[in-house]
C-alpha cells in the first residue's frame, strides 16, 4: 500500500467516524427535542388541570383532591391537591393518600366477575340463583308472573329489575356493619321490573355480584380482589378492607364538610354491601388499573383479563333507546364532544369520584375529591374534553314542523326508576322527579339534575339539548315504552324514568298535603280561640254528645297530624355536620319515637273512617248549621286525601 492509498483510506475512515458522530449527535438532539416537547406538553396538561382543580377547591371549600391521567400505557400526570389532614397541613400524595371512590369500586367487582367467566366458573346468562345459598324470589310486584330469571349479565347492565334500598348500606362503626351475606339476606329488595327490560341502577345488584365472586372463588371478596387484581397491577395502596389494614391506616385522607363557616371532620364510612363501593385507593394505583383496561388487560407483563374479554366488557351490552348511550358490562357509556367515553362515577357522603376512559384515544382520567357537590369530577372531565377535544355543534334554533303536537304526549312528570317502591324511601324518588313540558315554540323543557334545559326534536321521541355546548348533562334524551305501554324517559347510562300517573305527581300530592295541613292548623287554631273565649266569658258550651265526639275526632286527628309531621321534619332535618346528611341516613335515630311516629298514620286512618260516618250522619240528621256541616265534610275529605298521600308514599 502506497502513501496515497493509505491517505485515501484514512480519509474515508475519518469521514465515516465524523458521519457516525454527526448522526449520533443528531439522534440525541432529536430524542432530547422529543423529550423536551413531551415535557412541555405534560407541563401544559398539569397547568391546565391545576387551574381547574384549584378553582373547584376554592369555590366549594374542598380540602383535598387527587387525580391521574394515562395515555398509551404511561402515566402522564399524577397529582395531589390540598390536604390529607387539614389540622397538620399534610399535603395530598397521589401515590399514598387514600381516597374512597365509592361506586367506581364496582369496576373491580365486574372485573372479578369476568375473570371467573373466562375460567368457565360463571355463566353470564345463567340464573343467579344457581350461584347463591339463598333464593331471589320470583317477581310478584304488580302481579307480574312472567319475569324470568335474573342473570349475571342483568346485574352488570343494571337491568335486574330491583327497586333501590338505601337502608343498612352505610353505617358509621365496624360493629354496625353487616357481613356481605347478612346484608344481602336482610335487605333483599323487591323486584319491580322484569329483568332485562328497564335500566335502574342497583347497588344491591352489584353487591350480589361480589357475593357470587366470593361463593365461586371460595375467598372473601376483598381477598379475591387483592390476589387477582390489586397485586398483578401493583396496586399496593388499594384495599376493600374496612377500615384499611394497619399498615395503610395512616394514609387515609381525612375528609371534611364545610358548614356554617367551619370545617367538620368526618369519620370512616362503612359499607355493608362492600363490592358496591367500599374500596380505598390512590390516584397512582387507579392509573395502573386504567392502563390495564386500555391495554387489553395487560399491565407490565401481567394479564388480568384476555383481550377478547376486555373488548366484550367495553362494548355496549344494553341500551334503553338506540340514540342514547347505555351500559357496557359494568361501564357507563357516554359521549363527550363526539368521543365515546366509558367510565363510572362514585360518591359516598364524604368523597366524590369520576373515572373516564376513551378507548379510541388510549386515554384515561381519574379524579377524586374529599367532599364537594358531587359534580366536580364530571365538570373537570368536560373541561378537559373541551380543551383537548373541542367540538363545534350546530343545534337547530327552530323546532321541526309538528314538533309541538308530537311533544305533547311526552309532557308530564317522570319518576326515577332507581327508587324504592315499597317503603317510605319512595319519598327520595318523588323529590327527584323530572317535570317535562313543551313551550309554544315546540321545544321540550325539563328540569334534570337540578338544571332547567330546553331540548329540540331530532327524531321520533329523540331530543337534543339546545345548551349542549359546554354542558355535561343530558345531552340527548329519548322516550320509549316498556312492556306495559308506560312511557319511559332515558337520559343516558343506567338512568331512566317512568311517566307518573296524575294521582302520583308532586303537584297533586303537594296540593292535598298543603290543603290538609292548612285545614288542620286552622281547625286547631279555631278550637284554641274558641276555648279561650269560652273560658274568658265563663260560659259553658251547650253541645250534644254527638257534636262533642265529632269535634274530638277532628281535634285528635289534627294533633296526630301535627305530631307526625313535626316529628318527621325533626328527624329528617337533623343534619350531621360531619357528613352533610341526616343521622337517619346511617340508621341513627330513637327507634321507640320513630316507631311511634310510624304508628300514628294507622290511628289516623281509623279516625278518618269514623269521621266519614259522622259526616254522613251529620248531613242525614241535619246536625249543626249548614256551614258547620260543610266544614266537617271538607275536613273529612282532606283527611282522606292526606291518607292517600301517606299511602302513596308508603307510610301506610
Amino acid at each position: 500500500m502506497n502513501l496515497v492509498q493509505w491517505s485515501n483510506k484514512n480519509e474515508i475512515f475519518s469521514m465515516g467516524i465524523f458521519s457516525l458522530i454527526t448522526i449520533s449527535v443528531l439522534c440525541l438532539s432529536l430524542i432530547s427535542f422529543s423529550v423536551s416537547v413531551r415535557s412541555l406538553e405534560i407541563n401544559k396538561l398539569e397547568s391546565f388541570l391545576d387551574g381547574v382543580v384549584y378553582s373547584q377547591l376554592d369555590e366549594h371549600d374542598i380540602t383535598g383532591a387527587t387525580l391521574s391521567v394515562v395515555k398509551d400505557g404511561e402515566i402522564l400526570v399524577s397529582r395531589g391537591y390540598g390536604y390529607a389532614d387539614l389540622e397538620e397541613k399534610k399535603p395530598i400524595d397521589p401515590e399514598l393518600s387514600l381516597f374512597r371512590p365509592g361506586s367506581v369500586s364496582k369496576l373491580f367487582t365486574w372485573t372479578a366477575v369476568l375473570q371467573l367467566v373466562e375460567q368457565g366458573e360463571i355463566d353470564l346468562y345463567a340464573d343467579i340463583n344457581n350461584y347463591l345459598n339463598f333464593e331471589i324470589p320470583d317477581m310478584v310486584y304488580n302481579n307480574s308472573n312472567n319475569s324470568g330469571p335474573i342473570t349475571v349479565k342483568h346485574l352488570m347492565t343494571h337491568t335486574p329489575g330491583f327497586e333501590d334500598v338505601g337502608e343498612g348500606l352505610f353505617v358509621l362503626s365496624a360493629e354496625e356493619k353487616l357481613s356481605l351475606e347478612e346484608y344481602l339476606k336482610k335487605h333483599l329488595p323487591k323486584r319491580v321490573f322484569p329483568p332485562g327490560e328497564v335500566m335502574a341502577y342497583s347497588n344491591y345488584g352489584s353487591a350480589l355480584a361480589g357475593y357470587i365472586v366470593e361463593r365461586i372463588s371460595g375467598q372473601a371478596f376483598e381477598d379475591y380482589v387483592k390476589d387477582h387484581i390489586f397485586e398483578p397491577l401493583d396496586m399496593n395502596n388499594s384495599t376493600f378492607q374496612q377500615p384499611p389494614p394497619d399498615d395503610m391506616a395512616s394514609q387515609m385522607t381525612r375528609p371534611y364538610k364545610y358548614m356554617g363557616g367551619e370545617y367538620y371532620e368526618g369519620g370512616f364510612e362503612y359499607i355493608s354491601g362492600a363490592p358496591a363501593g367500599s374500596m380505598s385507593t390512590t390516584a397512582s394505583d387507579m392509573a395502573n388499573f386504567m392502563i390495564a383496561q386500555l391495554q387489553q388487560g395487560r399491565y407490565e407483563g401481567q394479564q388480568i383479563m384476555q383481550e377478547e374479554t376486555i373488548k366484550q366488557m367495553h362494548s355496549q351490552q344494553f341500551v334503553q333507546h338506540p340514540d342514547v348511550p347505555g351500559m357496557t358490562l359494568g361501564f357507563i357509556e357516554e359521549y363527550f364532544n363526539g368521543e365515546r367515553v366509558i367510565g363510572h362515577g362514585g360518591g359516598t357522603t364524604l368523597f366524590f369520584t369520576g373515572l373516564y376512559l376513551i378507548p379510541e384515544q388510549n386515554l384515561g382520567l381519574f379524579v377524586s375529591y374529599s367532599n364537594g357537590t358531587g359534580l366536580e369530577a364530571i365538570k373537570l372531565f368536560q373541561a378537559f374534553m373541551d380543551y383537548y377535544f373541542p367540538e363545534e355543534l350546530f343545534i337547530s334554533q327552530q323546532a321541526p314542523d309538528g314538533a309541538l303536537k308530537r311533544a305533547e304526549m311526552y309532557t308530564g312528570e317522570y319518576f326515577p326508576n332507581r327508587s324504592n317502591f315499597n317503603t317510605f324511601e319512595k319519598l327520595l324518588g318523588i323529590f327527584q322527579s323530572v317535570q317535562v313540558n313543551v313551550n309554544e315554540d315546540g321545544f321540550l323543557t325539563a328540569g334534570i339534575y337540578g338544571h332547567d334545559y330546553q331540548f329540540v326534536e331530532t327524531g321520533p321521541g329523540v331530543y337534543i339539548n339546545r345548551n349542549n355546548q359546554g354542558t355535561q348533562f343530558a345531552k340527548t334524551i329519548a322516550f320509549t315504552k316498556d312492556s306495559e305501554d308506560n312511557i319511559l324517559l332515558s337520559t343516558g347510562g343506567p338512568i331512566t324514568y317512568s311517566k307518573t300517573p296524575w294521582y302520583g305527581t308532586i303537584s297533586f300530592l303537594s296540593l292535598l298535603l298543603v290543603l290538609a295541613i292548612l285545614i288542620v292548623l286552622g281547625t286547631l287554631l279555631g278550637w284554641i280561640i274558641s276555648y279561650i273565649l269560652h273560658k274568658f266569658r265563663k260560659k259553658k258550651r251547650s253541645s250534644s254528645l254527638f257534636s262533642k265526639i265529632a269535634r274530638f275526632l277532628m281535634i285528635l286527628f289534627s294533633l296526630f297530624t301535627v305530631v307526625f309531621f313535626s316529628g318527621l321534619i325533626s328527624i329528617f332535618t337533623n343534619i350531621n355536620p360531619a357528613y352533610g346528611v341526616p343521622d337517619i341516613f346511617f340508621g341513627i335515630y330513637n327507634p321507640v319515637i320513630f316507631n311511634l311516629l310510624l304508628f300514628l298514620p294507622y290511628l289516623m286512618v281509623v279516625l278518618t273512617a269514623v269521621m266519614m260516618v259522622f259526616t254522613v250522619i251529620g248531613w242525614g240528621k241535619k246536625y249543626w248549621t249548614v256551614l258547620g256541616r260543610l266544614h266537617y265534610s271538607v275536613f273529612t275529605v282532606l283527611a282522606l286525601g292526606l291518607m292517600w298521600v301517606m299511602f302513596y308514599t308508603n307510610f301506610l
